[in-house]
């Protein structure tokens, strides 16, 4: 979040008229002609920045410029009358004390003053040079990143560099501490050469011991050629198919089997209702074989009476003796023992029909019985073991997927260590020069990569295909082209994209982030070579860029003339150095 922004810019002078600048947070413009003052605007910032001279003219009558910061905790009012060498400030923020502080020196520094609004209040000193030498962080030391003037916007050079060579570090390092909050303290200028090497020996010797141990470790897990990370688990998991497979078969050999014991229980009840009743039909045919004897018996015993004399005279007293008519006898047993062997030749064919039912009973219990045993042994002989095998199997992958995984770990140490000890190795006294440049590690170039491509993408670049920001000389490649291969214009452009990018970074992923940009002439000098039509849509793309991205803190254009587009969002001040209509410029009566 940006801890302030420039409210008011007022320049005044004995007997002048107070020039009044409003801004807000956000996208703020001003536009006009030339010669209308606007330069005015920012060299009046960078005076109350600290700067030594400003080029606003004593002859204009004008020679006060004032600043009124808003803050989350009060405001503050920055005055400095022009060739003076001291800030007046007047404070309503509990963090920013009132007073007159001074544009150099160690004490009370109007450099403290600002650092304190991005929050920075301790005293900070920077590496300033390849020697470890320090000086004292200020505003001014990177306060190039976000104030272009317009002499610079076209630049071959980074706008992140100072015009100063031997100011780079220094620059770099500020604009290090402003990302990490690091500044190298405990940097020191050069170590013991014998105490170096010591140390480089035992590290040496710690690294190679690792690396000996992994060596041994390496050995012990056993890896079988071509099995790598991914063949292993494709058979891990069609093991585990089969293992699904196999145990639904199992289920189902198992369910079966149930139902077969079921119905071998049910058949055997057939067959015992079948014996049962097969001796009962062997009792009542032992029945009917003994009724038809006896029948057999009266009947012959009848007809043998009818050969027999009836005696009609008593032996004894020779009375007459009556003979009665026993007839009836023979007839009803001659009609019972045909009544028997009707029914025996009936039991006779029940006992063939139960007989042949009894017999296909025990075929079909024989072919479930047979069944039964096919189904225990699929079980038993086949998938069990099956199930066995596979699970061995799938332990046996799972451990070499384990022994791989391992493998590979040890192998990634070994990697880093031994870049760690060539790293160490290859270091040599040179190296202990201080080298601002490789401290930027990747993550930083890779965001605002990202960061300058975003915005190139959504200003409609001319042929943009790519673009990268170089650890060399901090600054933009497009299209494989460093800047310096393009005119002004697109110098111009280049740079103002990269100083937005930084903006942005610094707002979103740096710990410290100043959220001000003050850009002077961004899009004057942009020409396309042979279609003027290009050129208007890469100017509108970038307003309209800045119009819809203002959320990195408070930025501040400065331009001739705008592209047509809705800046309902942004504060327009527009000068017309027309003295009928609207503001002729910047200063009152100055024409």
């Amino acid at each position: 979040m940006t801890k302030f922004y420039i409210e008011k810019l007022i320049v005044t002078g004995t007997g002048k008229e107070p020039s009044i600048l409003d801004f807000k947070p956000g996208l703020n413009i001003v536009s006009g002609p030339s010669d209308t003052g606007k330069s005015y605007v920012l060299e009046c910032i960078d005076y109350l920045f600290g700067s030594d001279n400003t080029r606003l003219d004593r002859n204009t009558g004008y020679d006060w410029v004032k600043l009124i910061i808003a803050t989350n905790t009060g405001r503050i009012t920055l005055e400095r009358q022009v060739d003076a060498n001291k800030i007046k400030v007047s404070s309503t923020s509990r963090n920013i004390d009132s007073g007159t502080y001074a544009i150099s020196g160690k004490n009370h520094n109007i450099s403290d003053l600002w650092l304190q609004l991005i929050g920075i209040t301790k005293d900070h000193h920077i590496i300033k040079n390849s020697r470890f030498e320090r000086q004292r962080l200020t505003w001014r030391t990177f306060s190039h990143m976000l104030l272009i003037k317009e002499t610079n916007v076209f630049q071959e050079a980074s706008i992140i560099m100072p015009k100063q060579n031997t100011a780079s570090t220094a620059a770099l390092s500020a604009l290090y501490f402003l990302i990490t909050g690091k500044d190298f303290a405990e940097a020191e200028t050069k170590e013991d050469k014998k105490v170096k090497e010591a140390r480089k020996h035992a590290v040496a010797a710690y690294i190679n011991n690792r690396l000996a141990d992994f060596s041994v470790r390496k050995a012990e897990l056993v890896i079988k050629p071509h099995q790598d990370a991914i063949t292993l688990q494709e058979r891990v998991e069609a093991v585990l198919d089969d293992i699904v497979k196999i145990e639904n078969a199992i289920a189902e050999s198992i369910k079966h089997n149930k139902q077969l014991l079921k119905e071998i229980f049910d058949t055997n009840a057939q067959l015992s209702e079948c014996n049962t009743l097969y001796n009962r039909y062997q009792s009542l045919r032992s029945q009917y074989a003994a009724d038809i004897n006896r029948l057999t018996f009266i009947v012959d015993g009848d007809l043998s009476r009818e050969e027999l004399v009836a005696t009609s005279k008593c032996p004894f007293c020779e009375g007459d003796i009556s003979i009665q008519d026993e007839g009836g006898y023979a007839e009803a047993s001659r009609a019972e023992l045909h009544k028997i062997k009707l029914q025996l030749s009936d039991l006779f064919e029940a006992e063939s029909d139960l007989a042949n039912e009894r017999t296909e009973i025990e075929k079909n219990l024989a072919i479930l019985s047979a069944k039964k045993s096919a189904v225990e042994d699929l079980l038993n002989g086949e998938l069990k073991p099956k199930v066995e095998i596979l699970k061995k199997n799938l332990s046996e992958y799972r451990q070499a997927i384990e022994i791989q995984n391992e493998a590979a770990v040890i192998h990634e140490y070994e990697m880093t260590m031994k870049n760690e000890l060539y790293e160490m190795l290859k270091v040599e006294d040179s190296e202990a020069e201080f080298k601002i440049r490789s401290h930027f590690n990747q993550d930083i170039i890779d965001s605002l990569d990202a960061y300058i491509n975003k915005i190139l993408k959504q200003c409609k670049y001319e042929g943009f295909s790519s673009a990268y920001f170089s650890p060399n000389n901090f600054d933009v490649f497009v299209n494989g082209k460093s800047k310096g291969s393009f005119g002004k214009g697109y110098r111009a452009f280049l740079n103002t994209v990269l100083a937005v990018a930084l903006m942005e970074y610094l707002a979103e992923q740096s710990k410290y982030s100043p959220g001000l940009l003050i850009v002077d002439s961004p899009i004057l000098s942009l020409k396309e070579r042979g279609d003027e039509k290009a050129s208007d849509t890469m100017k509108a793309a970038l307003f309209q860029y800045l119009l819809d991205n203002q959320n990195a803190g408070q930025i501040i254009i400065i331009e001739n003339s705008i592209p047509k587009l809705d800046y309902s969002k942004a504060n327009v001040i527009s000068f017309t150095k027309d003295v009928a209509q609207g503001r002729y410029g910047f200063l009152y009566d100055v024409c």
